[in-house]
């Protein structure tokens, strides 16, 4: 992984192999970032799991694609929480034959590369689970 921050803009470059949500997590925490909201993401993912939220008390439908997608879309926010970085994302992927997928982004490994950058803001807040069993975003 590579990372710089420059005001408050960081960007990220993933190398093949990495866990991308391990990997974002590691490079906001090593730049101080406590929220941020995550401007572009590309790149080409294996092994994604995208999760569909199904409704309160039923929590995620989980689809895996083990082969190479594209990834041409990653958008959400990063929070500092108690427990650690909350990362909020969702993905929107290109399959070979055409076909895109989306989804909430629970897993994936970087294929050849991600570019990612993100934006911080500075604003403080906190995720409380709610009645629906999703965790909503609160302003401090």
């Amino acid at each position: 992984m590579f990372s710089k921050k420059e005001g408050a803009i960081l960007i990220v470059r993933l190398q093949p192999g990495e866990e991308l949500l391990e990997s974002l997590r590691a490079a906001i925490e090593k730049h101080g970032i406590t929220t941020a909201v995550l401007l572009s993401g590309i790149g080409m993912l294996t092994e994604t799991e995208l999760g569909y939220f199904q409704g309160p008390g039923k929590g995620y439908f989980i689809h895996r694609f083990t082969e190479p997608c594209e990834l041409v879309s990653l958008s959400g926010n990063v929070s500092r929480q108690e427990n650690g970085y909350n990362l909020h994302l969702h993905a929107a992927l290109a399959q070979a034959g055409g076909g895109a997928v989306g989804g909430h982004l629970m897993k994936a490994t970087v294929h050849l590369t991600n570019e990612i950058f993100l934006l911080e803001t500075g604003i403080p807040v906190f995720r409380r689970q709610e009645d629906s069993g999703t965790f909503g975003l609160y302003l401090e």
